[in-house]
């Protein structure tokens, strides 16, 4: 295998939340942008470190009373999420980290008010996606979409005067259950 500098990657992400998923089918639509930025959403802005994806499909080993290796493996779920700090206190953040409690945003404040009581809080559940420029080529792009995700972190942060308040937004992809089997999770792709 010859080495090929150019299948690095490394660059910065922007993460943009309400996306219109693409169309579901086998393979998917993949989701279209302009220079990075979907058609529809919102940029969470800038963040801090890393935007961190994840993806696993967890696998358990077969055993049989016949043979003392295991003799097959089965796939028993599967999971996606996007990790991101952010360090703009945006309205539109802010609703995912606080996810679904009662708003009111005017031209005196942002607030967000929180106390269930007997009512149950359905968790907001939305397209999310992760977009980088290629480092070896800049007109392309690496795109993570999640279909359906909802923001498992909440609203965690310190205000002190030795840094700037960031709070984390952690999108965990469910399975859509709207689209095509197959094309449930979400996609990943390198264009060329």
């Amino acid at each position: 295998m010859a080495f090929n500098a150019a299948k690095i990657h490394g660059n910065t992400a922007r993460i943009f939340v309400g996306v219109t998923a693409p169309t579901t089918g086998l393979p998917p639509t993949l989701l279209t942008h302009t220079n990075g930025v979907p058609g529809t959403g919102t940029e969470v802005g800038y963040t801090e470190d890393e935007a961190q994806i994840r993806y696993k499909a967890e696998k358990q080993a077969i055993p049989a009373e016949q043979a003392l290796a295991n003799v097959d493996v089965m796939t028993v779920s599967e999971m996606a999420e996007i990790e991101v700090t952010v360090k703009e206190h945006t309205y539109a953040t802010l609703q995912r980290a606080f996810d679904n409690v009662g708003t009111v945003s005017d031209g005196s404040k942002d607030l967000f008010y929180m106390g269930g009581g007997t009512s149950i809080l359905q968790p907001r559940t939305e397209c999310v996606v992760l977009t980088s420029r290629q480092r070896n080529a800049p007109t392309k792009f690496i795109v993570l979409v999640l279909y359906k995700a909802y923001c498992e972190e909440g609203y965690v942060t310190g205000y002190t005067k030795k840094k700037e308040a960031v709070y984390k937004l952690k999108f965990v992809g469910l399975a859509d259950g709207s689209r095509s089997d197959g094309d449930q999770l979400g996609q990943f792709f390198f264009e060329k």
